[in-house]
């Protein structure tokens, strides 16, 4: 109905984050700046975290993200956290499309096949990015081993960049 009436060619509001109609208040500018900064001059690895309560646009604000990354940067999304740590490691290395065949169900052989790709993509002057949604819903033990992760390094440099999105309880499953 308001299609027509408002002369529009297709409907504004949607269920799915579409960050084509996004309107960025002071704060969210400010949460994607952070998140940027995170990924380029501060993505020497590690972890950035976004909280906020639901419905308040961390989702929409991580697809925007995806939209301005700097060049060179491969992206893993993880949607859904409610894994083991063996499948979370097997989720990174699908979304970063690595032939894990013969390590599934392996911790030892896909954190070594990631770390291989990890070491290959620094060579190659690649950034490497996790982000996770939703992380509020990682287990303890998927979240140590998403710490771990961050051991993956050179001498000088974390080899990935580690964002958890999430609720507020995320930060207290942090404290723990």
């Amino acid at each position: 109905m308001y299609l027509a009436y408002y002369g529009l060619k297709e409907a504004p509001f949607s269920i799915t984050p579409d960050p084509r109609f996004v309107f960025l208040s002071e704060r969210h500018k400010d949460a994607l700046a952070h998140l940027l900064f995170g990924v380029g001059q501060g993505g020497s690895g590690g972890f950035v975290l976004l909280t906020g309560e639901v419905g308040t646009g961390k989702t929409t604000l991580s697809r925007l993200l995806l939209e301005q990354l700097p060049e060179r940067t491969r992206v893993a999304l993880v949607l859904n956290p409610r894994l083991n740590p063996v499948q979370l490691v097997e989720a990174i290395c699908d979304e970063l499309k690595l032939d894990i065949a013969g390590a599934r169900g392996d911790l030892k052989g896909l954190v070594d096949t990631l770390n291989h790709f990890l070491l290959d993509a620094y060579a190659q002057g690649e950034r490497v990015v996790a982000i996770i949604d939703e992380a509020q819903n990682l287990s303890i033990e998927a979240l140590e081993q998403v710490r771990l992760l961050t051991n993956l390094e050179t001498p000088t440099h974390k080899l990935l960049q580690i964002i958890l999105i999430g609720q507020p309880e995320l930060r207290d499953k942090l404290g723990q």
